[in-house]
């Protein structure tokens, strides 16, 4: 009953086979799916005869392509009958006559045909001739029959012919694309100047290969007296142009021998600044706007100082205050200085002669009240305190009359 028993479990328990390293894993199959690239049968056959679903084969073959040997040690194992069975069929590949294998070879001839005449049909497609496609190197000589296939070195497969096409497609748009942006960028760097009647107005080449827009118009003629004509001028010539035509308008304003329009000049120059591209021209113009400042306010506290009330001399020193950042030169702060000066001391001496003239009032109403008391308290003496009142009003009068009187 003993024997019987083991025997029974020896049975049930058959002794399994030690499982395989993940790199033997994977050398397994990449040898079966070399075994079926090389097979003389088409590819389902070849799955049948090894008993491995045509899903798995094409898992393999998915993640070979994408990570190599790698990604062959994930997923199932091959089972050692398959493994059997892959021997067995590498033995009778070895055995197929010559003719099969003249047949395999008539295959792979054809296959390479059939991949020239997609070449073909690419080039004509594309306009241009791809790459040619890599040889695929020879099959290794199957080893003795004792022997199990070695996995061969790992070989990266081949590009698709379609990627190579969609990479020429892409890089193709690439340039299109540049050469629509480089097309854009140089039209909107042109300018043109259209004279209508006495207008002028300004054109400038739109963001795209073609077309233009106006941006600015302008009144007077002149403009354009001296300019060179040209269908078209650069960012740099165009805004030239107008720099120095408000420059120079500014300047006929300033040159006339009645009072200019200081206004008028500041405007001609504030466009100027618009138009200048250099550091050099817009500190030019930025200086010339701060003269321009400096008279103007020098002359509003020159104004407002000579009408000669404390409230007059307080908006002159305000004046004269916000001139102070426009003095470039010494002569022009030497200038400001003094009559700053002049200023203070005129609103100094103005309100020692208001102070003064307050005294006097203040003692006059004082004694006029003080006498007018003694006439009610002894009235005898009323024609007494009546020419003292006189008298003391002429000295106040005199003593008025000599106070400095404003600037």
């Amino acid at each position: 009953m003993v024997r019987k028993s083991s025997s029974k479990s020896r049975k049930k328990n058959p002794k399994k086979s030690p499982a395989a390293s993940p790199g033997e894993e994977s050398a397994r199959k990449k040898a079966i799916l070399d075994a079926v690239k090389r097979s003389s049968a088409s590819v389902k056959a070849t799955l049948q005869e090894l008993g491995l679903p045509q899903s798995t084969y094409y898992k393999w073959q998915k993640r070979y392509k994408s990570k190599g040997l790698d990604g062959l040690q994930t997923g199932n194992p091959v089972s050692d009958k398959v493994w059997k069975r892959l021997i067995d069929f590498e033995k009778k590949e070895k055995e197929l006559p010559d003719k099969s294998k003249k047949s395999a070879e008539e295959t792979q001839i054809m296959t390479s045909e059939q991949d020239r005449i997609k070449e073909l049909l690419f080039r004509r497609f594309d306009g241009e001739a791809p790459p040619e496609k890599e040889a695929e190197p020879p099959a290794p000589e199957p080893k003795a029959a004792e022997e199990p296939p070695s996995p061969p070195s790992y070989t990266p497969p081949p590009e698709e012919p379609m990627d190579k096409t969609f990479k020429y497609a892409v890089g193709a748009l690439a340039c299109i694309i540049a050469i629509l942006l480089l097309a854009s960028l140089s039209n909107s760097n042109k300018f043109a100047f259209k004279q209508k009647n006495q207008m002028v107005e300004l054109w400038q080449g739109r963001f795209a290969p073609m077309g233009w827009n106006r941006v600015a118009s302008f009144s007077d003629a002149k403009i354009l007296d001296g300019v060179e004509q040209k269908k078209a001028y650069s960012k740099k010539q165009t805004f030239g142009i107008l720099s120095d035509y408000f420059i120079n308008r500014a300047d006929e304003i300033l040159k006339t021998g009645e009072t200019p329009d200081l206004k008028a000049a500041k405007s001609y120059l504030g466009h100027a600044s618009k138009y200048a591209l250099t550091d050099a021209r817009r500190e030019e113009i930025r200086k010339r706007l701060n003269r321009m400042n400096f008279l103007v306010l020098l002359g509003k506290g020159e104004l407002a100082r000579s009408k000669g009330t404390i409230a007059d001399f307080e908006t002159a020193k305000k004046y004269l205050t916000e001139a102070i950042p426009y003095a470039s030169t010494d002569l022009e702060k030497d200038m400001l200085a003094k009559n700053l000066a002049a200023i203070e001391y005129a609103i100094a001496e103005n309100k020692i002669t208001q102070g003064e003239t307050q005294l006097a009032d203040l003692y006059r109403e004082a004694m006029n009240r003080h006498l007018k008391k003694a006439k009610e308290y002894d009235p005898r003496k009323a024609q007494a305190i009546d020419r003292e009142i006189a008298k003391i009003n002429k000295w106040l009068n005199e003593y008025e009359g000599k106070g400095v009187s404003p600037h």
